[in-house]
């Protein structure tokens, strides 16, 4: 996945465990060679978070979940998507589709073990036959 934008795109960043997350990147990751950025429905809310936490070198990406063509856009630039917008159910699915299709690892913070059943039966088998 070299040559993607981003090591890690965090979709979801302007809610509660998302700006937390946001929070942990600004203190924790590593400060070269190591590119994130953050995404999610409103450009307003993301930049609010960026600006209270005082990062102001971070791309914001602005994607709903339900337009996958936005979704792909964003997905095909990362080597890996971590979301934290829930339920995961219902704003999820279009994300783990682009991964699969980006070869995209796809990373989340979900409970819900039904869904999660629903994506292994689903995308496992096109998932592990393309790495």
């Amino acid at each position: 996945m070299s040559g993607r934008d981003f090591d890690v795109v965090l979709y979801g960043a302007s809610g509660f465990t998302g700006s937390q997350t946001v929070d942990y990147f600004r203190k924790h990751a590593p400060k070269d060679g190591f590119k994130w950025a953050v995404a999610g429905r409103s450009r307003e809310k993301l930049a609010g978070v960026l600006n209270r936490l005082g990062i102001s070198d971070v791309e914001i990406l602005v994607a709903e979940s339900s337009d996958q063509a936005a979704i792909d856009a964003i997905v095909s630039r990362t080597s890996v998507i971590l979301t934290t917008a829930g339920p995961f159910a219902k704003y999820g699915t279009p994300i783990v589709d682009a991964c699969v299709r980006f070869g995209t690892h796809y990373v989340d913070i979900t409970g819900e073990t039904v869904w999660a059943r629903e994506l292994i039966d689903r995308y496992h088998a096109k998932a592990a036959q393309d790495g």
